[in-house]
């Protein structure tokens, strides 16, 4: 029976030195911990979420968003790994040493060779972020002291260990075991063997002294570091919101009593913040991806979502809770107006952190409490709303005078009561009053009723209140909500059919966060039956199966993603699905496509006002579909599927050369020029 290894061989009179050591470390970390908790819990609010443990596997232990991000992905891993298993390492050496016996043998050299791997693993990662924060490879990492001084903290406990293990095999003047199994151990070896018994006790002594107080020191300075992530992050992402990102802002259970008391809603103080919402921002590591994504921040607009992220959680370990959080000493208000809610921040942190929660809640407040920063547009805007049913500001006259043209050139297209159809179409506010974009109505219809569906407009709606939702007025909101579900209760259909992203998301998922609220006003079931679907999602699937087919149509195509389509509903392929049926048409991708687009720079309200700081969205966007048009010599098509982004690039397409074109309207007209050619 092989002999096991001899624990606390050397310091075996420096026990209590560690029993004491490890205690005051772990007691720093529950006093935090604790702290923590009551930060997250002001004002009595209790933590009400279940953890997931599929969030836990697929976010924490396997680092999913982190390793997409290449170098920086890989370094983390490295770091991550390397810990991970030293950490394991260290238990199981705890379990040999006060319970049973089992490193030893074959088990021993696999365990020492797995600890060289970690180690080196460590080592390299730490040596390589160091070189990424100073090379400012992913720019604006915080370069902070503290960040150096854990960098340090940790290549000394890795380090200090190698040469631990090495001291260690010197002191046993026998031949080293195998450098195959231990080779960073065997360098320390051969720098220590020559030196005597007395020696190697006397500085190992004092090394491991100095690597325990590394060790602990590291777990007692958790909190105070940007080590508090290990906890914080993987909190967070444990107790990520259940819904998906795009169904998950923050509700208001109480909005009964706020209506009828005339309270407001949102961050009006800190305080009035939700539990989430200060996981989210102590969780946040500043690895700067949200704010590296944010199209704003890239336009040059005063918005950093890491910044407002950080700033917020300054605020909260400072106590400040009676304090507004934007202005002086808080978030800046401009900052605040400059978040186009396109998704990028959250789609990219890897702790699941939801930003546009925070910064929608802000404008809640803001508007509640009448701030004189909120932007003259928006107020406009929800003045019209509230007013004429429609963000445009247009009389509703516009949209009778159309109902009757498209019943004049369509023939029967307007829902009547009574009748049952397959897809009750709702146009949306832009489609309906922007003379410009009626026409992928128009072409939509007459592709559904030429394949023999029966569909029909909805005449009597007004906006699903989305842009009300966005800018931050969560009542008007529900106002809009109510009467548009009352208007769809009139009807028989079986689904709702859509051209607005932004419609499709109202109704799909922003709408069931106040389900019980919106039961009692809106007609009873209707909520629960509603079944929505966008048209270059439809229009996807009928060409992959078959059931349409595009004609032939010579002409160059970027295909732009609309946020709210794309990253925050998950629909990619479909559209491409449309342009890909048409032959002699050409699909080039622009340099950021799908999950990585640029937004056109009409979301969060912002079709409806404009922060003059920094470049348009919409010209940068259209300078990168320009690029991508510049691969072909003809006609030149930006393809989108939004009534904002065809509002935003129609703006710019004079000056960058292009048409814009909505997915249904290329379907169309492919189709009409193949039979004007037969």
């Amino acid at each position: 029976m092989e002999e096991p290894i001899i624990h606390y061989f050397l310091v075996e009179d420096l026990r209590p030195f560690l029993y004491l050591a490890a205690l005051l470390a772990a007691a720093s970390l529950a006093y935090n911990l604790l702290q923590a908790y009551r930060r997250w819990t002001v004002g009595g609010e209790k933590i009400s979420i279940r953890p997931s443990l599929t969030n836990i596997v697929k976010y924490s232990l396997l680092q999913r968003k982190v390793v997409k991000h290449g170098l920086p992905g890989a370094i983390h891993l490295l770091i991550y790994l390397g810990i991970f298993w030293l950490f394991i390492m260290t238990t199981l050496r705890a379990l040999d040493t006060y319970f049973f016996n089992f490193l030893t043998g074959d088990i021993w050299k696999a365990y020492k060779l797995l600890g060289n791997v970690a180690g080196a693993a460590v080592t390299v990662g730490i040596l390589a972020a160091l070189y990424r924060r100073e090379a400012g490879i992913t720019p604006g990492l915080p370069k902070d002291r503290v960040y150096y001084l854990v960098y340090a903290m940790l290549l000394f406990i890795v380090l200090s260990g190698f040469a631990l293990n090495g001291f260690l095999a010197a002191a046993h003047r026998a031949a080293f075991e195998s450098p195959l199994f231990d080779p960073i151990g065997y360098l320390f070896f051969l720098a220590f063997s020559q030196l005597s018994f007395d020696e190697i006790r006397t500085y190992y002594r004092v090394l491991w002294v100095a690597h325990m107080i590394a060790a602990m020191s590291a777990i007692a300075l958790i909190p105070y570091t940007n080590l508090w992530h290990i906890v914080a992050s993987n909190l967070n992402i444990a107790l990520a919101r259940p819904a998906p990102p795009v169904g998950s802002l923050r509700s208001y259970a109480d909005i009964d009593e706020r209506l009828s008391s005339g309270a407001g809603v949102g961050m009006t103080k800190l305080s009035a913040s939700s539990w989430k919402q200060r996981m989210d921002w102590d969780a946040c590591t500043s690895c700067m991806r949200c704010t590296n994504a944010c199209p704003a921040y890239a336009a040059g607009k005063p918005l950093s979502p890491q910044k407002v992220m950080t700033t917020l959680r300054d605020l909260m370990y400072a106590g400040s809770w009676d304090s507004k959080v934007w202005g002086e000493g808080g978030v800046e208000e401009e900052a605040i107006w400059s978040c186009v809610t396109c998704g990028a921040c959250v789609q990219e942190c890897p702790v699941l952190i939801h930003q546009v929660d925070s910064i929608l809640d802000i404008r809640r407040g803001m508007l509640t409490l009448g701030d004189p920063s909120v932007p003259e547009g928006v107020l406009s805007a929800l003045s019209s709303m509230q007013q004429m049913g429609n963000p445009m500001g247009a009389s509703p006259v516009q949209k009778e005078e159309w109902l009757e043209e498209l019943r004049q050139r369509l023939g029967d297209v307007i829902a009547k009561e009574g009748e049952e159809y397959d897809f009750l179409y709702w146009p949306g506010c832009a489609t309906t009053y922007d003379p410009r974009i009626r026409g992928v109505a128009e072409s939509l219809l007459r592709l559904l009723k030429g394949l023999g569906y029966k569909v029909a407009v909805m005449p009597d709606a007004v906006c699903t209140g989305d842009p009300a939702l966005r800018m931050g007025e969560e009542l008007l909101f529900l106002e809009k909500a109510s009467e548009f579900l009352s208007a769809l209760s009139k009807y028989r259909f079986k689904k709702v059919l859509v051209n607005c992203p932004h419609c499709y998301t109202a109704l799909k998922w922003e709408y069931k966060r106040y389900r019980e609220y919106l039961r009692q006003r809106s007609g009873g079931e209707i909520l629960e039956r509603l079944d929505v679907d966008h048209h270059a999602r439809l229009l996807g699937e009928l060409a992959k199966r078959g059931k349409i087919k595009g004609g032939m149509l010579r002409a160059f195509v970027t295909y732009h993603d609309p946020c709210y389509l794309g990253r925050w509903n998950g629909f990619y392929e479909e559209p491409r699905e449309v342009l890909k049926s048409i032959e002699r048409l050409k699909l080039f991708e622009m340099g950021r496509s799908r999950e990585k687009s640029f937004c056109c720079g009409a979301g969060g309200g912002q079709l409806f006002y404009e922060v003059k700081r920094g470049e348009r969205l919409s010209k940068l966007r259209s300078e990168e579909a320009a690029k991508a048009l510049d691969q072909g010599r003809g006609r030149k098509i930006v393809a989108v599927a939004c009534p904002f982004c065809n509002i935003m690039f129609r703006g710019e397409a004079e000056q960058y050369g292009f048409e814009v074109k909505d997915v249904a309207e290329l379907l169309e007209e492919s189709l009409q020029a193949t039979q004007q050619a037969a």
